[in-house]
């Protein structure tokens, strides 16, 4: 039997969490040989350095490419981070002669991957095609991706209508489902009082703040928008013992701005506790336990109705997703920010509507679904030769 060898590529946190599922099904399947490249912010000490959250897992990490991804990061050193790994990976993929290559997602590597696997003739698989976002160029870079990719594995039905709408032929596209419900689903959460202490957070209640930068809307106002978040979780938690746990955002343009904030809070307030990273599990839980989400995390739309927790989300980063009734849109003003993690703690209306949330991201079976699919896929020239579909 000749084994498909399929390379999957992590470029974060993030990401990894969502594809741990699909690489440990892979591994013990024997009509595949997977291959693990690991690259992007898994090798910033700012962000944690996540490759060993990798390495605890076990999972074998058959090639580390730097791509030369910078933690101030400015539009420049996003657009030289993808030239450089365009040829980085392009000189992988020779020497590893890969059947096909798993990319999930939107972000910069993604794209780089993208474009050499293309270009080399090697089928993409792209899981997150068709999500939307706004006012950020992963919204532009997802599409791009998607343009790129051979075969589509996607997280909704909305999802599912926007990359037909692309022009992508049927037969290639599939909605699975999110693969982060694999996980969530299915796992025992770390107890409370264990995972807090290990922080050495002393709240039983907390906000959980996750704010990324918009690199398209304004990119050079995330400190000031962060600002504004921070002092209206700060008007909420006042006289209430409650803190404020923050998790610092990605390295895209803008970043160093939010951290550079969040640092200044954090030296001012003793309730305020931040953390660079942390392993998706452990994510997963203090999301779980927390009394709000505030920010612009992608895992407010998607993975937090399954928990039900309340979210308010800010901006429009997340403008177009499809949104579950546990979140509540607003604006950057520190008021109305305010406002709305009030009612998200207290309305009881609102706290009834987060109870009867349901996901429209899937059920927890995404990674049986690609695998099977996998499967099934005949790599030669059709499978190559794709063509526009006129809606």
């Amino acid at each position: 039997m000749i084994k498909k060898k399929i390379i999957i590529i992590t470029v974060a946190r993030a990401d990894y969490g969502h594809l741990r599922p699909l690489i440990k099904k892979l591994n013990k399947n024997p009509k595949f040989n997977c291959l693990l490249y690991a690259t992007g912010l898994h090798l910033l000490k700012e962000h944690g350095y996540t490759l060993k959250e990798i390495i605890k897992d076990k999972f074998k990490i058959d090639r580390i490419i730097d791509i030369k991804i910078k933690p101030k990061s400015t539009p420049y050193n996003m657009a030289y981070s993808v030239g450089y790994g365009i040829e980085k990976f392009s000189n992988a993929f020779k020497k590893d002669k890969p059947d096909m290559i798993i990319v999930m997602g939107d972000r910069i590597e993604v794209f780089a991957v993208a474009s050499a696997a293309s270009l080399m003739n090697i089928p993409v698989v792209h899981i997150g095609g068709g999500d939307t976002a706004y006012s950020d160029i992963d919204n532009t870079l997802r599409h791009s991706i998607t343009k790129l990719s051979h075969i589509h594995f996607t997280h909704s039905k909305k999802s599912t209508e926007t990359v037909l709408k692309l022009g992508e032929e049927k037969w290639r596209v599939h909605w699975v489902g999110v693969l982060s419900l694999d996980t969530i689903l299915k796992i025992e959460f770390i107890p409370k009082k264990k995972l807090l202490s290990e922080f050495k957070f002393p709240y039983k209640n907390y906000l959980l703040v996750v704010f990324h930068p918009t690199t398209t809307d304004k990119w050079e106002e995330s400190g000031f928008r962060m600002e504004q978040l921070m002092e209206a979780c700060l008007a909420v938690v006042k006289n209430k013992n409650m803190g404020i746990l923050v998790i610092y955002p990605n390295a895209y343009a803008g970043g160093a701005k939010i951290i550079k904030v969040i640092n200044k809070y954090k030296r001012a307030n003793k309730n305020i506790y931040t953390l660079k990273n942390l392993p998706h599990e452990k994510y997963i839980s203090l999301l779980k336990y927390s009394s709000v989400l505030v920010g612009n995390s992608s895992s407010g739309i998607v993975e937090a109705a399954s928990l039900k927790v309340p979210v308010v989300n800010i901006g429009d980063r997340q403008k177009f997703r499809e949104t579950p009734q546990n979140v509540i849109r607003i604006s950057y003003k520190k008021e109305l920010i305010e406002k709305a993690i009030k009612k998200a703690l207290c309305d009881k209306g609102f706290q009834k509507r987060v109870k009867l949330a349901r996901s429209p991201y899937g059920d927890g079976r995404a990674s049986e679904r690609i695998v099977r699919i996998l499967n099934k896929i005949k790599i030669n020239k059709d499978l190559l030769s794709k063509k526009f579909i006129q809606v």
